[in-house]
């Protein structure tokens, strides 16, 4: 009988060839798809030191479910590597007049922003000593500041912030004299952190420098070595101040009697625990309940929803059925299993993987557009910030989506304004 250890050494074993494979395709380089696999990579194996009390029961993991898992996350691998970040040599933005007005946009609702949430925040990091409550009391539907027009503008524009660093990276690496100009768009870029702060969160930083990392890996053919200092120099510069909101909110929600250890278990448990709780999922779970609304928001425009279930509601129906929350960390992949079953599942990996890996081919051209890598950027969002759960399943996140759309025919075509 296969035994737990088993199940993790064939993700192990798996992803370690396909990051081998990686690495000598992109010529002992790291690339955007060497990156992204190495994620999963230290995340499984991460998930081998934690604690039995934290882990998923041995007879909760299966051999089809880790199968499934390493199946589906090869589909969305396959559009990354094809892109093979590491041979770009020139990144073309076919008109700087609209780059600059969407850079303004971008530098304008940052800042509205940071007007809107810091008080909020400010608040919240005044009562430290009551976050676990207070999580749990937003985990139970209720809100900590007022939902409006302007909230939900502002939470809009905070989507992008996997864009702005991209057209940060772009304009620093082909406009290093705009100085100025080049900082408030890395400042508009973290508005995402206070965004996520106002409900409690620590997702904003840990997803904020994730895309930082994989903006630079995206640009790092195209940099100069001075410029490669510089950007490493300011994200250590802000993972050091990052650390100290992150760790703070992190002790204050799972720091208790003085262990040290399980403080350090209960952060590997974020990182590490997708893995597991997929394989429980998949293998306990039999009975499919298809909502298509949780991935597709906008499909709430064509299909009348009857669920009314609070998220608390929900969470302890599920848990006194199965005896494990489903409200955890199991990928992108998990939510979709979850919420689409496993044969809609597989067909949208085969048709994002198909779509995509065209948008990704570079072919022998070592040249490409900035629209091109507005659509690579998209894509990987899924399999980034997804091994942690589906971050593009909300409204806002749909919209967001189709404006990078658009963004990306824009930039893919020189266009004019006209003078009036």
């Amino acid at each position: 009988m296969l035994n737990v250890v088993t199940f993790h050494l064939m993700a192990i074993v798996y992803l370690g060839f396909l990051l081998l494979y990686i690495w000598f395709k992109a010529s002992r380089k790291v690339n955007i798809a060497f990156y992204i696999v190495g994620l999963y990579f230290l995340s499984v194996v991460g998930s081998l030191f934690l604690d039995s009390s934290l882990a998923v029961p041995v007879e909760n993991y299966s051999l089809y479910a880790t199968s499934l898992f390493l199946i589906l996350l090869s589909l969305f691998f396959i559009p990354t590597i094809m892109v093979d970040s590491a041979k770009i040599e020139t990144i073309y933005c076919p008109n700087y007049s609209f780059f600059d007005i969407i850079c303004c946009i971008f530098i304008f609702i940052g800042f509205i922003s940071y007007l809107y949430f810091i008080p909020i925040v400010y608040e919240l990091l005044t009562s430290l000593s009551d976050l676990r409550s207070l999580r749990g009391s937003l985990v139970g539907g209720e809100i900590y500041h007022e939902i409006n027009t302007l909230y939900l503008f502002i939470t809009l524009g905070c989507q992008f912030y996997p864009i702005v660093l991209l057209f940060y990276f772009h304009s620093v690496c082909y406009r290093p004299e705009k100085k100025w100009f080049n900082r408030l768009l890395l400042f508009s870029s973290t508005a995402y952190i206070v965004n996520v702060l106002a409900a409690v969160g620590r997702d904003g930083f840990v997803l904020w420098t994730m895309s930082y990392i994989f903006t630079y890996v995206l640009y790092a053919n195209v940099l100069p070595t001075e410029l490669k200092n510089k950007v490493k120099r300011t994200l250590a510069l802000l993972l050091c101040v990052f650390s100290i909101f992150f760790f703070a909110i992190s002790i204050s929600r799972f720091y208790r009697e003085g262990s040290i250890y399980f403080l350090f278990q209960y952060l590997l448990v974020y990182f590490s625990q997708q893995f597991g709780e997929f394989n429980q999922f998949v293998t306990v779970v039999k009975d499919e309940n298809l909502d298509i609304v949780k991935i597709f928001p906008f499909t709430k425009l064509f299909i009348d929803s009857v669920d009314t279930k609070s998220l608390l509601t929900d969470h302890e129906n599920f848990l006194s059925q199965y005896g494990f929350s489903k409200y955890v960390f199991k990928t992108f992949l998990g939510m979709f299993y979850e919420n689409l079953g496993l044969t809609i599942t597989f067909l949208l990996s085969c048709f994002l993987s198909f779509i995509f890996s065209i948008f990704s081919f570079l072919g022998p051209r070592k040249n490409i557009r900035l629209g091109k890598l507005i659509m690579i950027t998209m894509f990987s969002q899924i399999t980034l910030h997804g091994i942690f759960y589906y971050k593009l399943g909300y409204m806002v996140s749909n919209i967001y989506m189709l404006i990078c759309l658009m963004l990306a025919f824009i930039f893919s075509f020189r266009l004019t304004l006209k003078k009036v």
